[in-house]
């Protein structure tokens, strides 16, 4: 996918984002509502100032992205994947021991996305693999 197309993907995005904010403010959730609406203006404004801030050190003629900036990216997906299982283990441990039981657990639910983000991990890293 292009940036280009990357970008008007986001901006779809946000914008069916603050339609759902509007629609839940005009059905009576106008606290929900007002959160929707408020996060993607939010998103909207960091994101123009981060693409301005890019343009112009562009235009100084830094490259903004060179391999440094990929690896120290791919250094935290991977720490914070690696955080996320662990704590979520974690949490699921002990909240299959010590946790009250309930008719619907929320501790097999984080168990269950758990494992969904571990699979989809090991999926995009053979796919990524044999590309390369």
């Amino acid at each position: 996918m292009s940036t280009k197309n990357r970008g008007v993907l986001s901006y779809i995005v946000l914008l069916l984002l603050f339609g759902i904010g509007l629609w839940q403010a005009q059905a009576g959730n106008i606290a929900f509502g007002a959160g929707l609406m408020a996060a993607a203006v939010a998103v909207l404004a960091v994101t123009a100032i981060k693409q301005t801030r890019i343009r112009r050190l562009e235009a100084q003629g830094i490259n903004v992205y060179d391999e440094r900036v990929w690896f120290v990216a791919g250094r935290a997906a991977y720490y914070t994947y690696v955080t996320y299982a662990l704590g979520s283990a974690l949490v699921v441990l002990l909240g299959s021991v010590w946790g009250p039981q309930v008719l619907v657990n929320p501790y097999n639910l984080i168990g269950i996305s758990l494992s969904i983000l571990v699979l989809l991990y090991i999926g995009f890293y053979y796919y990524f693999n044999a590309q390369s």
